[in-house]
């Protein structure tokens, strides 16, 4: 059999690496892709933080946060001690008798995130083209081929 008339530098290296990095759930390409998720999800919990009434104690917007995953982000408002937090976005009937119209679109969170998509996008898009252009990710991290390992 002839031997391959092209070969392909560094691919043997490059496949290691990818296994490297998908098997390790605390690689730098996950840490790397959870920061791009949190910072393109920033926008959207800074705006909802400004939109929401401050009447009361401003609890509620005090508690939008947001995290990265490995598969995206989100933005989060409310828990267990702050129960309100869907009824002031969607609105409806409480069992205390009070009501407010519902909105099935949302009133702070659900616009912001819709206003804002196109940027968030851009962000997260920006933010992974850094991680997969940093030498964070990569052992491969020279462009001579000489230099290249396999």
């Amino acid at each position: 059999m002839a031997a391959p008339a092209v070969a392909i530098v560094g691919m043997a290296a490059l496949r290691r690496d990818i296994k490297r990095l998908t098997d390790d759930q605390q690689s730098a390409l996950y840490a790397g892709i959870k920061a791009a998720g949190k910072s393109a999800a920033e926008p959207v919990a800074a705006l909802t933080r400004a939109s929401l009434p401050m009447g009361g104690t401003g609890t509620l917007a005090g508690d939008v946060r947001t995290s990265g995953t490995k598969t995206g982000a989100a933005v989060r408002m409310g828990r267990a001690s702050i129960a309100y937090a869907g009824w002031v976005e969607f609105g409806g009937n409480r069992p205390d008798g009070s009501s407010r119209e519902y909105r099935p679109g949302g009133r702070y969170l659900f616009p912001a995130a819709k206003s804002l998509a196109m940027t968030s996008g851009d962000l997260y898009s920006r933010a992974i083209g850094e991680v997969l252009n940093s030498d964070r990710v990569w052992t491969n991290t020279t462009s001579e081929g000489e230099q290249v390992h396999d």
